[in-house]
């Protein structure tokens, strides 16, 4: 009894220390505080925790927040619910990072609310944290935030999009495919792909001459998700395009989807003669 009372104060003291070491001058040692706190407090932390999401450091505020979101749902939630209407745009993004991590679908109404923050901050790490959750209720708000006046909201929008893959955002992904920043265009195209809606093939076709590679080779495996027949003498033109992108050319992207497009109806073909023969 007296060694676990000692453990406990010893503990308790442990905790105290990491708790100001979450004021401490140098952004290394706030960091390792809070991952600490995370791994050794529990739910006792979590205030600590909350505010620290409002560091200024970004990496602080990252290993506050999954500190918290280690904590699990029944001691987290609340807290961050709390932290994301914070009067700091900091704190709320770092909630929103924190509840994408926490995977709570209780999160997502709330969530949705906080994509008309005033912050684009706030709205970038809310559109990423509902991809995450990947909850369907959250498309309508994602297509809304496709149209933000930020080119990395609407590049996190999309993405978000991508992750829950609801064909009803297709519309929407499609005009961003002609968006003036080309990281959106990049993530639309990816997005595209990744709902797998054949309606997106006509506009991804126009994608396969964008002049940013990236794109192109995007739109080319978005093809090669979502075409049939038709769109191979589009992939085919791409077939010579030896522009490089993470080290792999246009044309392998192109290469790839033709034969993705190619095995696909291969299958289909074969059901059909099956059914045939019956």
């Amino acid at each position: 009894m007296l060694i676990w009372g000692k453990r406990k104060r010893k503990k308790a003291e442990e905790i105290e220390r990491l708790t100001r070491s979450l004021e401490d001058d140098k952004a290394q040692a706030r960091w390792e505080a809070a991952e600490a706190l995370g791994r050794i407090a529990g739910a006792k932390a979590g205030p600590a925790l909350a505010k620290a999401l409002g560091d200024e450091h970004p990496f602080v505020r990252w290993k506050a927040g999954e500190a918290l979101a280690s904590l699990g749902a029944k001691k987290a939630l609340g807290i961050l619910l709390e932290a994301l209407e914070s009067d700091d745009p900091l704190r709320r993004a770092g909630a929103a990072d924190a509840l994408g991590q926490l995977g709570d679908r209780r999160a997502v109404d709330p969530l949705c609310q906080a994509l008309a923050s005033e912050s684009e901050w706030v709205r970038w790490s809310v559109a990423e944290a509902l991809g995450k959750i990947g909850d369907q209720r959250a498309v309508p708000y994602l297509i809304q935030a496709l149209d933000d006046e930020v080119a990395w909201v609407r590049r996190g929008a999309a993405e978000a999009l991508g992750r829950i893959g609801d064909p009803q955002a297709t519309p929407a992904l499609t005009r961003r495919l002609e968006d003036e920043n080309v990281l959106v265009r990049r993530s639309a195209a990816r997005a595209l792909g990744l709902a797998g809606e054949p309606g997106a093939a006509p506009a991804l076709r126009q994608s396969l001459s964008d002049k940013d590679a990236q794109v192109r080779r995007q739109a080319a495996w978005a093809l090669g998700q979502v075409g049939d027949g038709q769109d191979l003498p589009f992939l085919e033109r791409l077939l010579d395009d030896a522009e490089e992108t993470f080290h792999q050319p246009v044309r392998e992207a192109a290469r790839r989807a033709i034969g993705c497009i190619k095995r696909r109806h291969r299958g289909k073909t074969v059901q059909i003669v099956r059914r045939e023969r019956r």
